[in-house]
């Protein structure tokens, strides 16, 4: 029995959401200010100026995928992996979002504190690697508000694995805290 493929499974995990970067076109949808409940505050690139995608929508669509299977690679409802589970969603609302979370970083200028997150930025975390700080996972926000701040996102770990969504202050994610993301 060789145990070689039981080692290259947690590397395989670990570099799921870090692959190279696929073309991709930066984002152009402004966010408001949101509240602790969903409120007014994307609008798709496809829509008039006048029309505006709420927050309840995206949260209520990214939340239709809740309990979905994790897949390494995976960017459909049949499985995702963190960041084709955050472009899967931002596409149904054509809003074009990179394929990896590597990408992420360098594709946007305005770095946001953790403390003015929006419903709709996108949080990068780091890899499980404490060795690096190279960005390995990312979620979307759902709810913000006065010590809370939850965030949905596709899980490899064993405790939520899938389509999960994370009370950020209550979980490890705050040391592999990254980047927040202002989709716009």
């Amino acid at each position: 029995m060789t145990l070689k493929p039981l080692l290259l499974l947690p590397l395989c995990l670990m570099a799921a959401c870090s692959s190279a970067s696929l073309p991709s076109s930066k984002v152009s949808a402004p966010v408001n200010n949101a509240q602790s409940t969903p409120q007014s505050s994307l609008a798709a690139q496809s829509q008039p100026s006048e029309q505006r995608l709420s927050d309840e929508e995206l949260v209520s669509y990214a939340r239709k995928y809740l309990g979905t299977r994790y897949i390494w690679g995976g960017s459909t409802p049949k499985g995702f992996d963190c960041s084709g589970y955050i472009q899967y969603v931002y596409r149904h609302f054509d809003i074009d979002i990179p394929r990896t979370t590597a990408a992420y970083p360098s594709l946007y200028d305005q770095a946001v504190s953790i403390d003015n997150a929006q419903v709709g930025d996108i949080i990068v975390f780091t890899g499980t690697d404490p060795s690096t700080r190279r960005p390995g996972h990312a979620g979307i926000i759902t709810q913000v508000g006065k010590g809370k701040l939850h965030f949905i996102h596709s899980s490899s770990s064993k405790r939520h694995f899938g389509v999960t969504e994370t009370d950020y202050y209550n979980s490890g994610y705050p040391k592999r805290f990254s980047k927040l993301v202002r989709v716009q």
